[in-house]
């Protein structure tokens, strides 16, 4: 039986993957990290590679254009490769559209159909089960999630094995085991991922701003070359949705239309509101 983890570089499939190892040993642990399109902080390219090395290896797998439809050989019907590799910007060009909060589709093209493929590759006449880092306590939509149930997507058992933990604890777990966590997290990063994530709030997106600007830029590079916003709307009345729109809306208190906070300089401090920095 194999063992299949998720491994975004976040704290949440570090504490999983951590937690599988333990059970089932690594010789029976596959960690599997999906590249965002080119849409991850370099850091937490360097992050995945030096667990890789130094923890457990990390298998790394790139979205490919036929990622995005189910049928094999249908991307050659529109002309395209099917074997290309598929960047966030192809993404959003090919799908005509960028994703959202109700139509995330850059979570199963950029990551879940790369590792599916993965899987059948690799894998075949093995029985295998994967784990994720859900965690009920992270949103409403998740509280009520099982600690197992079966995946009809990859066809097998899947286990939120981190479900009833929290994020202290997963990082109280990082530094039990002495491993190094994510850069990003003592930015004062929520989510690191991708960079940033659409689902970015108004806290991430001044961070992306004051600590890796050249995200943001990325960003507005993006825009440029597809005609696309890169963030769903945040407040009803903005002109544009742009990047600077979204910046713009990040900096105002709660309604969006209240007092503009002040950007301040590039900051190197460590800030952390999980007690990283002590």
């Amino acid at each position: 039986m194999k063992h299949i983890v998720g491994f975004s570089g976040g704290i949440d499939s570090q504490e999983a993957a951590a937690r599988v190892i333990e059970l089932y040993g690594p010789e029976d642990t596959i960690l599997l990290n999906s590249t965002a399109g080119g849409n991850e902080d370099p850091l937490t390219i360097e992050f995945i590679e030096e667990y890789s090395a130094t923890v457990h290896p990390v298998i790394v797998v790139e979205a490919l254009v036929k990622d995005i439809w189910i049928t094999d050989g249908w991307a050659e019907t529109r002309g395209l490769d099917g074997t290309s590799t598929l960047s966030f910007v192809d993404m959003i060009r090919i799908k005509g559209r960028p994703p959202s909060r109700k139509t995330q589709f850059c979570t199963s093209i950029l990551k879940l159909a790369p590792q599916k493929r993965w899987m059948e590759e690799h894998l075949k006449g093995e029985d295998y089960e994967r784990y994720t880092g859900v965690r009920r306590s992270e949103s409403a939509t998740r509280a009520n999630y099982p600690d197992r149930e079966w995946d009809t997507y990859f066809d097998c058992w899947v286990n939120h094995i981190i479900a009833a933990l929290s994020k202290e604890e997963c990082f109280s777990g990082a530094k039990r085991r002495g491993e190094k966590i994510n850069p990003l997290y003592t930015m004062g990063f929520n989510r690191v991922g991708c960079a940033p994530c659409i689902n970015s709030g108004k806290e991430d997106i001044l961070n992306w701003v004051l600590r890796r600007p050249a995200m943001i830029e990325k960003l507005r590079h993006w825009e440029e070359q597809t005609g696309f916003t890169y963030f769903p709307p945040m407040v009803p009345g903005l002109r544009t949705n742009n990047i600077d729109s979204v910046i713009e809306w990040a900096r105002t208190a709660r309604g969006g239309r209240q007092q503009l906070f002040p950007i301040m300089h590039e900051r190197e401090a460590c800030e952390s509101k999980y007690g990283l920095c002590e």
